[in-house]
C-alpha cells in the first residue's frame, strides 16, 4: 500500500492546485487578443484571481514586520542603556520575548506563506497559463497571420509573454509593493517620533522619485529596442536553420552569418544603451543613499543633543536607513527588469494582437454532408492588392462529380480551394455544400469533411504513425497499414530509422518531414488522406513529386479513394486529370472554358493550347491511363 504524502507535501500540493493553467476562459472569448499591454495585463491578472490579493496582503504584513524589527532593536538598546545608567543588570524579558517572536515566529511564518503564494501558486502556474492562453489564440489565427511573420518569432513571443507577465507579477507584488509599503511604514513611524527624523527620508524619497521618473521613459524605450532586436535575432536564426539546404545550395553561409551578425550587432548596441542608463542611475543612487545616511545621522544626533531622541531611536533610524538603501538598489534593479518585461509585452502586443478575421458565427452548427454537392455562386475575392483573385465565379459541382481545375499559374485555382476550405473569408457571393453556406457552419466541421493533398506537403516532426493518423487518430493500426499500402508508402517505411533508433512507423520524420524525399512525403500525405476518407476530396498537384512509375501505381489507389466522392483536382500535368468528369479552365479568376477533354480539345482554346504544349500533339486521350473504377473495400478504409 503506497504511503500517504507528508503534511508538508499535501500543503504544497494544495497551494499548487489553486490555479488551473488550462482552465476554460469564462466570460471572455479565448480567441480575442488584448490590443494593449495594459489590457493584456488586466486580462491575465483577472485570470489569476484571489492569489494576487493574498500576495498583496502578505506583502503588507511582511513590510510591517520589517518596520517593527528595527524599532524593537531600538527598544532593546534603550532598555540596556537605561539599565546601565541606573546601574542595574536586569533584563527586560518582555522586549526580548517580542524581539525573538518577531525573528523566529512572525517573520518566518509570514515569509513562508508569502513564498507559498508566490512560488507554488503564482510562479508555478501563471507562466503556463499565459502561454496556454496565447497559444490558444495563435494556433487558431488566420493563415495570413503566419504568412506575414517568422514562425520562430511567433513561437518566441508565445514563450516570452508568459515569462514577462510572471516577472511583472513577481517584481511588482513581491518587491516593488514591498518597498513602497515599507517606505510608507517607516515615514509614518518617523513622523510619529519627530518630523526632523522623517525630513531626510522625505527629501530622499522626492529626489529618488524624480530620478526614477526621468529614467523611466528612456529605460522603457531601451527595453523595447532590446526586445525588438532579440526577436529579430530569433527570427533570423529560425529562418536560416529551417532553410539550411537552400543556404548550402546557394553557398550563402557567409551571407547568412552576416545577416545574423547584423541582428546581434543591433542587439548589443541596444543593450549598451540600456546598460549605460543603468550605470548612470546606479551611480547617482549611491550618492543619494550616502546623503540619506548622513542626513539621518545628523538629524538623530541633533535630536539626541536636545534630549528629544534616545540612542535606541538613533539606532532604529540608522537600521531603517541602511535597509532603505538596500531596498532602493533592489527596486532599481527590479525597475530595470520591469521595463524589460513591459518592453517584451509591447512587442508581443504589436506582434500577436491582430484581430482574428476568420471566426465561427455565434451558434454556428456543424456541417452535415449527405452527397457532397458544391454550389459556388457569384464568388469574388481579392487579397487586398486591388486585383481580384476570383472574379464573379459561378460553378455547380454535383455530388460525386469529379472536377479538374486547369489554368496558368495565378489563374485562381488554389485560391478557389482556399476559399472552399474557408482559409479566407469571401468578399462577395457564397459557397454552399449540400445547401449549407460554409460561412454559417463551424470551421472544424467544414475541414473535417474535406480531404486535401497539396503539392507542398509538410509533415509534423513526429512518427510516421502519428502523421498518417493525423486526420483520423482513432483509426486502428490495421487501417493505417492498409492506407500506407494503397499509397505505396509501405515500400520505404520499414527501412526508415531516426537518430534515436526508432524504426519503421515509429521513426520520426524531422521538421516538416525533412528526412524524407519529396516523393516519400507525398505518399505519406496521400496515405493520410486515404485514412481520413472524407466525402469531399481536393487534390492540388497531389502526385507532382512522384516519378512516373509510382504515380501510375498510386493512380489506382486514388481512383479507389475518389469513388463516390466529390473531387476537385488541380494539376499542371494535364494527363493526370484528363479523365475527370468535367474540366474547368480558369484565367484571371474567371471560368473561361468548361467541358470534357474532347470538347475542350475540339474548341481549340486555352486548354487545347496547354495540352498541345505538354504533349507536342502526339498524346491522345485514349493513351491516358483511365481512373480506376474499382469500388473501395470497407476493410481497407
Amino acid at each position: 500500500m503506497p504511503s500517504l504524502p507528508s503534511p508538508i507535501a499535501r500543503l504544497f500540493a494544495w497551494f499548487e492546485s489553486r490555479i488551473d493553467p488550462f482552465k476554460p476562459t469564462s466570460g471572455v472569448h479565448p480567441l480575442t487578443p488584448p490590443t494593449t499591454k495594459w489590457r493584456i495585463l488586466r486580462f491575465f491578472l483577472g485570470e489569476t484571481g484571489w492569489p494576487l490579493v493574498a500576495m498583496a496582503v502578505l506583502t503588507l504584513m511582511l513590510s510591517l514586520t520589517e518596520v517593527v524589527l528595527p524599532i524593537s532593536i531600538g527598544w532593546l538598546i534603550d532598555a540596556v542603556t537605561e539599565a546601565d545608567r541606573v546601574g542595574s543588570r536586569v533584563i527586560d524579558w518582555h522586549i526580548v520575548t517580542l524581539f525573538i517572536l518577531l525573528l523566529l515566529a512572525a517573520r518566518p511564518l509570514v515569509t513562508f506563506l508569502s513564498q507559498l503564494v508566490r512560488n507554488q501558486v503564482l510562479s508555478r502556474n501563471i507562466g503556463t497559463l499565459v502561454r496556454w492562453r496565447t497559444h490558444e489564440f495563435v494556433a487558431k489565427a488566420d493563415i495570413s497571420f503566419f504568412q506575414n511573420d517568422f514562425v520562430g518569432r511567433i513561437a518566441t513571443k508565445v514563450t516570452q509573454t508568459g515569462q514577462a507577465i510572471r516577472s511583472l507579477i513577481r517584481l511588482f507584488a513581491d518587491q516593488l509593493l514591498f518597498v513602497v509599503l515599507y517606505m510608507v511604514g517607516v515615514i509614518g513611524y518617523l513622523l510619529f517620533k519627530h518630523p526632523l527624523f522623517a525630513a531626510p527620508l522625505i527629501v530622499w524619497t522626492v529626489a529618488y522619485v524624480i530620478l526614477v521618473y526621468s529614467y523611466v521613459p528612456r529605460s522603457r524605450a531601451a527595453a523595447r529596442e532590446v526586445a525588438d532586436t532579440a526577436s529579430v535575432f530569433s527570427g533570423r536564426l529560425v529562418d536560416g536553420y529551417s532553410n539550411y539546404m537552400t543556404v548550402r545550395l546557394f553557398t550563402a553561409s557567409t551571407r547568412e552569418d552576416a545577416y545574423v551578425r547584423e541582428a546581434l550587432e543591433s542587439g548589443i548596441t541596444a543593450t549598451g544603451k540600456q546598460m549605460r542608463l543603468i550605470t548612470g542611475l546606479s551611480s547617482l543612487l549611491t550618492l543619494l543613499n550616502g546623503l540619506l545616511l548622513a542626513m539621518s545621522g545628523l538629524a538623530g544626533l541633533t535630536l539626541w543633543s536636545r534630549g528629544m531622541a534616545t540612542p535606541g531611536d538613533i539606532a532604529s533610524v540608522i537600521a531603517m536607513t541602511l535597509q532603505i538603501q538596500q531596498l532602493s538598489r533592489m527596486a532599481t534593479m527590479s525597475l530595470s527588469d520591469l521595463f524589460e518585461s513591459v518592453g517584451t509585452l509591447d512587442d508581443t502586443v504589436r506582434s500577436l494582437s491582430k484581430p482574428q478575421l476568420i471566426t465561427d458565427r455565434p451558434h454556428a452548427k456543424p456541417l452535415i454532408v449527405k452527397g457532397g454537392g458544391i454550389d459556388i455562386d457569384h464568388l469574388s475575392f481579392g487579397y487586398g492588392s486591388g486585383r481580384l483573385a476570383i472574379d464573379d465565379l459561378t460553378l455547380s459541382i454535383a455530388p460525386g462529380e469529379r472536377i479538374g481545375l486547369v489554368g496558368h499559374s495565378g489563374a485562381g485555382k488554389s485560391t478557389l480551394v482556399s476559399l472552399l476550405l474557408r482559409l479566407y473569408d469571401i468578399s462577395e457571393g457564397s459557397v454552399r455544400i449540400d445547401g449549407q453556406d460554409i460561412s454559417a457552419v463551424t470551421q472544424n466541421s467544414l475541414r473535417a469533411t474535406i480531404g486535401v493533398v497539396t503539392q507542398d506537403t509538410s509533415l509534423l516532426h513526429r512518427s510516421i504513425r502519428d502523421n498518417i493518423k493525423y486526420g483520423r487518430p482513432e483509426a486502428s493500426d490495421e487501417e493505417m497499414l492498409a492506407a500506407a499500402r494503397m499509397a505505396h508508402a509501405d515500400e520505404f517505411i520499414p527501412e526508415l530509422t531516426d537518430n534515436r533508433g526508432r524504426i519503421g512507423f515509429d521513426a520520426y520524420v524531422g521538421e516538416r518531414g525533412v528526412k524524407l524525399s519529396g516523393g516519400q512525403r507525398q505518399r505519406i500525405a496521400i496515405a493520410r488522406v486515404l485514412l481520413k476518407n472524407a466525402p469531399i476530396l481536393v487534390l492540388d498537384e497531389a502526385t507532382s513529386a512522384l516519378d512516373s512509375d509510382v504515380e501510375a501505381a498510386i493512380q489506382d489507389s486514388l481512383g479507389v479513394l475518389m469513388e463516390g466522392k466529390t473531387v476537385i483536382a488541380i494539376a499542371h500535368r494535364l494527363s493526370t486529370i484528363a479523365r475527370m468528369d468535367r474540366l474547368v479552365v480558369m484565367d484571371a479568376g474567371r471560368i473561361v472554358e468548361m467541358g470534357s477533354h474532347a470538347d475542350l480539345i475540339a474548341r481549340g482554346g486555352i486548354y487545347a493550347g496547354l495540352w498541345t504544349r505538354q504533349t507536342g500533339g502526339f498524346l491522345n486521350i485514349d493513351d491516358v491511363e483511365p481512373v480506376a473504377e474499382k469500388r473501395p473495400v470497407a476493410s481497407e478504409l
